[in-house]
């Protein structure tokens, strides 16, 4: 584990530090995502990046409200102080769909794939935030025997070694880096997400629910660190999980037409909504830009009558203008 270090004279937490960097490789895949492949406009990047900063603060209430929650039924008090991944999952994911059909013109009734589109952004991100985690030494894995080749041992004043206790070196007993485990499998998820984006961008959100809520469910028989109690015999991750295979069958059948049909309806109509009204706004600025060079022909026309510019003059602005409308 390797907390902090001091630069400059500044203490630097090394998990706000992966957090920031997370954040910085996130608006970096957004940028190149949306202005590269999908050639969006400026305005739509913009409020794309608006959005995103509110749903990653919806992540972090809802992180915060449903840890509170599983450690509540597991103490049976009420009880706070932590977060959970899955818990900010299950609220920041259809806030943030809801926020770009609400705000980003261009995703109404495509707000699914807008932000399918952003998926392994947050993918990446999240990598970068399982390295925090390790350096910060939480979320650590199950004790394991001292010959174990994935073992790791944390300082003395690490969380594991409070809750474990101590080994023979005076630092936590050896445990499982479950942390470096989700973040090399998320990293593993970017990439084929990356790879094969020509054919599954738009299945993004399905590949994330099934993919990593199977790691995830997993992952929990081998995490060792308090997490709550969900009150179903299960850890509150798992049961997330199941919601999350449960949330990307739904999303099978919507595509497919198998349920929810006027809503698809509905998405068609606003996407042919939008498209209507982009034709008519860029009908009313050509119609705005021929009035504007009519007007600049009179007044070149009469500086040519006027004998302030040639004949041939004339005739090569007039054109310049009409050039502009075509």
């Amino acid at each position: 584990m390797f907390p902090s270090f001091t630069f400059a004279g500044i203490k630097v937490p090394m998990y706000s530090l992966m957090i920031a960097i997370g954040a910085f490789a996130y608006v970096l895949y957004l940028y190149f995502t949306f202005t590269r492949f999908e050639k969006v406009r400026t305005d739509t990047l913009n409020r794309m990046l608006f959005v995103s900063i509110a749903g990653f603060a919806i992540l972090g209430i809802s992180a915060f409200v449903f840890d509170a929650l599983f450690h509540s039924i597991e103490e049976k008090k009420l009880t706070m102080g932590g977060i959970t991944w899955l818990g900010g999952v299950i609220g920041a994911f259809p806030a943030t769909i809801f926020l770009i059909h609400k705000f980003v013109p261009e995703g109404k009734g495509r707000a699914l794939y807008f932000f399918s589109l952003v998926v392994p952004g947050i993918v990446l991100a999240h990598a970068f935030g399982r390295i925090g985690c390790f350096f910060g030494g939480c979320c650590y894995g199950m004790q394991v025997s001292p010959d174990n080749i994935f073992g790791v041992t944390f300082p003395a004043h690490s969380t594991a070694a409070h809750k474990l206790g101590l080994g023979a070196n005076g630092r936590s007993v050896p445990v499982l880096p479950t942390q470096l485990f989700e973040a090399v499998f998320e990293l593993i998820l970017f990439v084929v997400m990356l790879a094969t984006r020509k054919k599954t961008k738009k299945y993004n959100i399905e590949i994330y629910c099934f993919a990593y809520g199977v790691f995830r469910f997993i992952l929990e028989f081998f995490r060792g660190d308090s997490r709550g109690a969900s009150g179903l015999g299960l850890s509150p991750s798992q049961v997330i999980s199941i919601l999350l295979w449960c949330a990307a069958t739904l999303l099978i059948l919507f595509r497919n037409g198998k349920i929810f049909k006027k809503l698809a309806q509905k998405c068609e109509q606003w996407q042919e909504e939008y498209k209507l009204d982009m034709i008519k706004r860029h009908e009313d600025r050509r119609c705005c830009a021929v009035l504007s060079a009519t007007n600049a022909i009179r007044e070149l026309y009469k500086l040519s009558e006027d004998g302030i510019i040639t004949k041939e003059e004339f005739e090569k602005k007039k054109q310049q203008l009409l050039d502009r409308i075509e």
